[in-house]
């Protein structure tokens, strides 16, 4: 299906899908003290973190399936090549668009590990922030 020096890629790329899904159900950089940090901000009302979070962690996540498509589909286009030399290209394209789909998969799943990260920096910088503004102007 795919060439000789894919095959180490491929299970490199998985192995590190399979530990960002794990990353991504922890529930890892969740709102999981929201109540105590809003409460040392002097509120409860927590609607401005939680969608900005989800708008990293979805934008990111898209984008890197896009650039993991791109990436796989550019680096196994010999196996179309391959196809039309062993005279089944139909084969050769199903092997092509399947590495194009396992790279969008692990560029996605990658992509919202990085979004989840960097939210979480964001609102944990932002807290911060917001608490030393409170603290200089009481």
């Amino acid at each position: 299906m795919l060439p000789r020096n894919q095959t180490a890629w491929l299970w490199i790329a998985e192995a590190v899908t399979i530990a960002a899904v794990l990353l991504l159900r922890s529930g890892w950089a969740r709102d999981n003290r929201w109540r105590q940090a809003q409460g040392e901000l002097g509120t409860l009302a927590n609607n401005f973190y939680e969608p900005r979070r989800d708008a990293l962690t979805n934008g990111f996540g898209i984008a890197g399936g896009v650039f993991g498509g791109l990436a796989w589909g550019t680096a196994t286009m010999s196996v179309v090549l391959g196809g039309v030399r062993r005279n089944v290209v139909g084969r050769g394209l199903l092997d092509f668009q399947t590495s194009i789909l396992a790279g969008a998969i692990t560029g996605c799943i990658l992509g919202a590990v990085l979004g989840l990260a960097l939210g979480h920096w964001w609102e944990t910088r932002h807290r911060r922030r917001r608490a030393e503004a409170n603290a200089s102007h009481a």
